[in-house]
């Protein structure tokens, strides 16, 4: 299974809300976070079902922002997406400022399915989760960032 003719990703308004929470709780603190989110295939849909913020360590460095979510943090995902019969489809994280993947985006992700969403919230979220964010897609050669505005990848349902 890819993700690759997903053109529409349905959230429900709770995974948003606990999402925006999240990046900003971390965010007031200095520090970036990831959500995750995992959810099914429909067609061309993926319908989001659930936010997961697995343990994680977030770290300030010269070069700036990082974090990582460790091997057992990572199999108890992906044991908990087995159980529940949801695949892992997107993945968000805020930045202090601008919204780009950067170099430690593009080669450590977290979603690694081809057609897999990565969407990076400019200014720790604080204006919300779709203002001024970049949506990039993992496509064959990396990940490539998605032309159209978030407001047509993403559908709060």
């Amino acid at each position: 299974m890819t993700l690759e003719r997903v053109n529409r990703f349905s959230v429900p308004q709770s995974v948003v809300s606990s999402t925006v929470r999240s990046l900003r709780a971390a965010g007031r603190e200095g520090y970036e976070m990831f959500v995750l989110w995992s959810g099914h295939l429909d067609g061309s849909q993926f319908n989001v079902r659930t936010a997961h913020v697995p343990a994680q360590t977030s770290y300030r460095l010269e070069t700036g922002l990082c974090v990582r979510v460790d091997g057992e943090a990572l199999h108890k995902l992906n044991v908990w997406l087995f159980d529940s019969g949801e695949s892992l489809g997107a993945q968000i994280h805020a930045h202090p400022a601008d919204a780009y993947h950067s170099e430690t985006d593009d080669t450590f992700p977290i979603v690694t399915m081809l057609g897999g969403l990565s969407l990076v919230v400019p200014d720790f979220c604080r204006r919300g989760l779709f203002v001024r964010s970049a949506a990039y897609r993992l496509t064959g050669s990396g990940w490539s960032k998605d032309p159209r505005p978030t407001e047509k990848l993403i559908g709060i349902d």
